[in-house]
Formats: structure tokens, C-alpha cells, sequence
């Protein structure tokens, strides 16, 4: 294992990230199955969020930026909360999950490692995301897709690596990746 997976592993579990799994960045494929969730607009949230299809891209777009990527670290947060009754604490759960996965992607930018973090779950930075009113994303820095609205079959994903992959009433799990592409980062462009 190369010394910044170490340390990247390190960083995870200091912030309680579980299941570091490292592998072939190949191995996450967008599919138009899943995303047919989101055209249904199941969640509500169909071109309404800038890390959300349409606005995301198209699946063939995300296959073409996927490629560039030659390894992915995927990981999970758990939280307590009563997640029909708390919504608030969800949401919370979810925020700072992706605040976990950008210090994960900063911390490998830092050491020159082009990195790419994925959610779970739309962005929530924001209380209306600036998409509806067709003005600039407020948080380009933070704002992330979530493995879904790429595509990818995260059931299927945590069932290849033997994850747990149910829901539960008393217990929310985020599960996200961050993406890497080996080549260090040329420090002059």
C-alpha cells in the first residue's frame, strides 16, 4: 500500500469513516437503470440541484470523467437517529458525511493526487439549490454528486465487496467513495 493510502486510511478513521475498501475505479459503472430513479424524479429533486440529472450529465459523459480515475477508496458512515421521525438529524448525518469525504479529497489534492469525492444522497449545502433560479452553484467547492445520481448501483457495489447493504428504522449509513487518479498533479499548470 503506498504511504498516502496509509495516511489516507489513517485521516478515515480518524474522522469514524468504516469499511475503507480500496479497488479498480473500473468497477464503478454508470448505468441508465439506475438512472431511471431520477428521471421518475422518485426524490423530488429531478433538475433541481446542480449535482443532480439532468444538470450532473449525461451517463455517457460520466463514464468519459470516471475513466480518468484509476482507483477508488469507498467508505461508509454510520449515525443513530430514528430516520422516519428525525429528518433533521438525517440531514445533518448527511452533511457532515460529505464534510468527511472533501477532507479526504483536500488532504489528497494537498499531497498533488487529483482526487474526487461522492456522496451519498443530493447535495445539501444549500436550502434551495441555485440551479432552480438558473444562477451559479454558491459552493463549487464543496458541492458533489452522489455515486446514484452518476448511475452507479451502490446495492451492488456493497454486495460485491460482502457489505451489509440494508435499511435500517434506528440507523443511517452513507456510503461514498473518493476517487483517485495515480498521476500526481503537474504543480505548474
Amino acid at each position: 500500500m503506498e504511504d498516502y493510502i496509509k495516511l489516507l486510511k489513517s485521516l478515515s478513521e480518524k474522522l469514524d469513516l468504516k469499511d475503507f475498501i480500496e479497488f479498480d475505479s473500473s468497477l464503478l459503472l454508470p448505468e441508465e437503470r439506475i438512472r431511471e430513479y431520477c428521471y421518475q424524479n422518485l426524490c423530488g429533486n429531478y433538475g433541481k440541484h446542480y449535482m443532480c440529472p439532468p444538470l450532473i450529465g449525461t451517463v455517457e459523459e460520466i463514464k468519459s470523467k470516471l475513466s480518468s480515475y484509476t482507483k477508488a477508496i469507498l467508505v461508509r458512515y454510520f449515525e443513530d437517529v430514528d430516520v422516519k421521525e428525525d429528518k433533521k438529524k438525517v440531514k445533518r448525518t448527511k452533511i457532515d458525511f460529505h464534510k468527511k469525504i472533501l477532507d479526504l479529497e483536500n488532504f489528497l489534492n494537498q499531497e498533488g493526487i487529483e482526487a474526487w469525492g461522492l456522496v451519498g444522497g443530493y447535495c445539501s449545502f444549500c436550502i434551495e439549490c441555485k440551479a432552480i433560479t438558473d444562477r451559479p452553484c454558491k459552493h463549487p467547492h464543496k458541492a458533489r454528486p452522489s455515486l446514484e445520481s452518476l448511475g452507479i448501483d451502490v446495492q451492488k457495489l456493497l454486495d460485491t465487496f460482502g457489505l451489509d447493504n440494508k435499511f435500517y428504522p434506528d440507523r443511517i449509513v452513507w456510503t461514498g467513495c473518493i476517487l483517485i487518479n495515480h498521476r500526481k498533479k503537474d504543480k505548474f499548470k
